[in-house]
């Protein structure tokens, strides 16, 4: 599926408001909403690890 797609979805079960902001996101660098929503959840499990420390 090419990025983009809006066929694409969001293969989570999440709230609306999440899912809209990780759209947003995908829509805003460019990049697939599966890969958006690794990308962000990886930057919070950083920023929580962080704060663990």
């Amino acid at each position: 599926m090419a990025r983009g797609d809006r066929r694409e979805s969001l293969n989570l079960r999440v709230a609306p408001e999440l899912k809209r902001q990780v759209e947003e996101y995908a829509e805003r660098v460019g990049i697939s909403i599966n890969a958006a929503a690794c990308v962000l959840l990886a930057e919070a499990l950083r920023v929580e690890r962080r704060r663990e420390r």
